[in-house]
């Protein structure tokens, strides 16, 4: 993702989210000032360390790990931060994983956009009708998958620990149950 890139994605995805993660929750506020170079210039350094542990260095590396690097960027540059709220009450988890649930579906976005874009230059309207409604998740017997998503990220920040290479990978497995649901779904047979 180049600079213009990434500029759209601000102003097509991150910021809008940004604004209706804002109104809606009252215990977050969004940090203003420096976080949208910040971001970039996180994500910049993380893609230029991806291409030192590829096969072929000056190769470009796929959408999964472009979103992963992304998702990484907004955890550690933190968006959001929590407001000192005057009552007793426990903050609710979305106040608390407003930055989770923003580099999430940030990186699906763009998991998505470049999805897209590959299927409509390919003319694969197989592919167009599979993700033209976004992506599925597997069913989870307690909360829901993006749910579970947040946690683990959110632990992963709070333990210093997260994996480029392995969330590209939930990436990737996130877009290929869509495809397997979807295709078993427009066939009526189990692929």
């Amino acid at each position: 993702m180049d600079k213009v890139t990434y500029e759209n994605v601000w102003h097509l995805i991150i910021k809008p989210k940004i604004d209706k993660m804002s109104s809606d929750d009252d215990g977050i506020f969004f940090v203003e000032g420096q976080v949208k170079e910040k971001i970039w210039l996180t994500y910049e350094n993380c893609r230029n360390n991806i291409h030192t542990y590829m096969y072929d260095p000056k190769g470009r590396i796929d959408r999964h790990k472009v979103a992963s690097a992304m998702l990484y960027s907004i955890l550690i540059n933190k968006p959001f931060e929590l407001k000192l709220l005057q009552t007793k009450h426990a903050v609710p988890s979305t106040s608390l994983l407003a930055n989770e649930i923003l580099g999430i579906h940030t990186a699906l976005a763009i998991v998505w956009s470049f999805l897209l874009t590959e299927a409509k230059e390919k003319s694969d309207k197989v592919k167009i009708e599979i993700f033209q409604n976004g992506f599925i998740f597997p069913d989870c017997q307690h909360d829901d998958y993006p749910t579970h998503i947040y946690k683990m990220l959110y632990y992963a920040k709070y333990n210093q620990h997260y994996d480029i290479f392995a969330f590209s990978h939930i990436l990737f497995f996130i877009e290929a149950y869509t495809e397997l649901k979807r295709k078993t779904y427009f066939t009526g047979k189990v692929i």
